[in-house]
């Protein structure tokens, strides 16, 4: 039981954490529906709107800006975007709540239909206000120095050809620094840097000789040592009879700062703020690069991605800024062990990608080395950093480990992303050995991975094409009478024939396909009760449906199971919901206020596996419940081990005193039920009575079942 208690503390901080997770990234995340209201909003918007989260569910913007015409132009702009319904990239502005100031947004607004085909739209935003200033200066200045001419009058120049004389402004001495005399033109010529004193006397000469314009950007490293970035544009005013050019004239702008501007635009386009590594948008190119290099060299390469092992411990512990400090040594040492032309990446957190270049053409010889080079990583990212911590007076050394994941590329690999996959499965792997290993991608991660995209392809198939069919499995009274059933899925695939819930239900929890089809398990079973009110035998069967975690925490759970009901008009006294302990207590609160409403409708609850979490009176007493299943792992051995059958008879004794009907699953032999039978147990369900069964067997069973033993009565 402790051991239970355990996992389910750790199931509820995973959930914890992914929340957090949302939370914690520093830009708006929220989706809308179509009438404008947020139905989800995470923490960054909230304090952008001078409020919380909670506040904001059901409401438009205008109610925190008080912008109408701004909070319209979202309205309308989203509501296209979903009557397009494809993603789209936009450029738009926004008000903070709190100080009044207009900040720009790159946003990704992708629509989506939830399980009532409702059209919704979640937003991705990320804050360009700085990019967009930077942007905004840089856009000016080019502005600016198209304007100046002779209004200016900043960085006016002539030069007489045949005698190199120059005349200039005091200006043009402000931004070059050299001062005028007879040698201006030399000094000129001696300040220009090396690399771009070419490039202008060929431009200077196209003017002269063929009249093309002459408007150039280039550097100079003025008298007192300062490198600066100018524009010179310049025309011949003057020629000979000849047509040769006496007389130029022309302009200089200083644009060092443009050039700063566009520089950290670029940066901040292409490489980490923190690391100042390549980001993803410039791995994704540089992994472009390399595989087309080897196309061309014949010499084979690797993807190394890289976890860090625990780094959350670290945030936790010391803050945000120690870990911001590990993640900037970890990068340094990573890039210290490269060559020239590897690349090393952050990916994003505590994730890095490395791109090893020109191992060999022999591909068992590059991935030798890939493994070295991967181990000589591990092992220096594992050594101690010296940290600050904010909590802390003095510095620390600070210990991890990584794990890492290895794919290889030749000249016959064609996508970078299946590349950057086929590492993450192995880093995955990596974790899965315990941590701190290099694990090289394994056919057999591929085999599962196309297993994966196949499965998730085919169930969506499933769920547009209803193929799934229900079976039913009999539950019966002491008096042998069919009183109920469990309604239980299987999937009839067109392809691999009929396929029971262990081999799709998982991985429908794990991609939320569970929702509609939890919704289609619940819709099939009350158009079967509704079938049967006109039959006298089957009128009064009650069915149970179990009921997943991700329809319970979905926000329409109890609104779409009575839309259901009503629809179908059947009794929802007849539908039993079945909902796990582990469910139910990973938010007990909640879980009560949704069975309340449920039960208030007049819908029976049954707490499913009952037994195997944390089982107590203290939370059981509070629970709007009707029924408890005891779970077959104790019926299984109740006539061999005293702890199981002591443990069902606690759980018998338990509904007896608590009024609730008591169901024992996976009865599987006359011995068990007889033992169930003489502690009181007044539901049984197992294969000792019948398998689940198609739903024609099933009728044709509860009519002879309990015709005979109305017969027998």
């Amino acid at each position: 039981m402790e051991e239970l208690r355990k996992e389910l503390a750790k199931e509820k901080e995973k959930n914890a954490l992914l929340l957090d997770i949302i939370n914690a990234i520093p830009e708006p995340i929220f989706a809308k529906n179509w009438q404008g209201h947020f139905i989800f909003v995470n923490k960054m918007l909230a304090k952008l709107y001078n409020t919380t989260p909670e506040m904001m569910i059901g409401k438009e913007d205008t109610f925190f800006t008080g912008n109408k015409a701004q909070g319209q132009f979202f309205k309308e702009n989203v509501q296209g975007i979903m009557r397009r319904f494809e993603a789209e990239n936009v450029y738009e502005d926004t008000t903070d709540a709190k100080t009044g100031n207009i900040l720009h947004f790159h946003s990704l607004k992708i629509p989506f239909k939830n399980h009532k085909e409702e059209l919704n739209i979640v937003v991705i935003a990320k804050d360009i206000t700085e990019i967009t200033a930077l942007k905004n200066t840089a856009e000016a200045s080019a502005k600016r120095l198209k304007h100046v001419l002779e209004v200016s009058g900043e960085g006016m120049w002539d030069w007489h050809t045949q005698t190199n004389a120059v005349f200039h402004n005091s200006e043009w001495e402000r931004i070059t620094g050299i001062k005028h005399s007879e040698n201006s033109f030399a000094e000129f010529q001696n300040h220009l840097c090396s690399e771009d004193k070419l490039h202008v006397n060929q431009a200077l000469n196209a003017l002269i000789e063929h009249n093309i314009p002459y408007d150039i950007e280039f550097r100079m490293t003025r008298p007192d040592g300062k490198e600066i970035w100018v524009w010179d544009r310049g025309q011949v005013v003057e020629r000979d009879s000849n047509g040769k050019a006496l007389w130029v004239v022309g302009i200089m702008q200083d644009v060092t700062q443009a050039k700063h501007d566009q520089a950290k635009i670029n940066f901040m386009a292409f490489y980490d703020a923190l690391t100042h590594m390549p980001n993803r948008s410039l791995l994704e190119d540089r992994l472009k690069q390399a595989m087309e290099h080897t196309k061309r060299s014949g010499l084979g390469g690797a993807v190394l991605f890289i976890d860090l092992d625990q780094f959350k411990a670290l945030n936790d512990s010391y803050g945000h800024q120690s870990g911001d400090q590990l993640l900037i040594a970890v990068s340094k040492r990573i890039h210290k062990l490269l060559k020239a032309e590897d690349t090393v990446a952050r990916f994003g957190g505590d994730e890095f990608v490395v791109i090893l270049n020109d191992l060999d053409a022999n591909s068992v010889n590059a991935a030798l080395k890939a493994e070295v080079i991967a181990e000589e990583i591990r092992k220096n990212i594992s050594l101690p950093v010296a940290i600050k911590a904010s909590n802390l007076s003095t510095l620390i050394d600070y210990k991890i480990t990584a794990s890492i994941g290895i794919s290889l590329f030749n000249k016959e690999v064609k996508d970078a992303n299946q590349l950057l996959q086929l590492a993450d499965l192995a880093l995955y792997q990596a974790k899965a050995n315990g941590r701190d290993d290099c694990v090289f991608f394994d056919p057999i991660m591929q085999k599962e991975l196309s297993y994966t995209l196949e499965l998730e392809k085919d169930l969506k198939a499933a769920i547009d094409e209803e193929h799934f069919v229900l079976h039913y499995q009999p539950q019966y009274d002491r008096q042998q009478n069919i009183v109920s059933a469990e309604a239980l899925i299987r999937w009839d695939s067109p392809s691999k024939g009929l396929l029971y819930p262990i081999h799709f239900i998982d991985f429908a929890e794990e991609t939320n396909l569970i929702l509609p089809i939890g919704n289609w398990v619940i819709t099939q079973a009350c158009q079967q009760l509704q079938r049967w009110k006109s039959q006298p035998i089957l009128q009064d069967l009650q069915l149970s449906v179990n009921i997943s975690a991700k329809q319970v925490w979905h926000k329409s759970f109890v609104n779409d199971i009575i839309d259901i009901v009503k629809k179908y008009q059947v009794s929802p006294s007849q539908l039993m919901l079945e909902i796990t302990e582990s469910v139910v207590l990973k938010d007990l609160t909640e879980s009560v206020a949704k069975m309340n409403q449920l039960r208030d409708f007049g819908f029976k609850m049954s707490l499913d596996d009952f037994g195997t979490g944390y089982s107590s009176l203290g939370y059981l007493k509070s629970l709007p419940i009707d029924e408890l299943k005891i779970d077959k792992s104790f019926v299984n051995d109740i006539t061999v081990d005293e702890s199981d059958l002591i443990m069902v008879k606690a759980i018998l004794d338990l509904g007896k005193n608590f009024k609730l009907n008591v169901v024992s699953e996976g009865v599987e032999t006359q011995t068990q039920r007889d033992m169930l039978y003489d502690l009181g147990c007044n539901l049984y369900q197992g294969y000792y009575y019948s398998k689940p069964l198609p739903l024609e067997n099933f009728v044709s069973v509860v009519q002879n079942t309990n015709a005979l033993v109305a017969i027998s009565s």
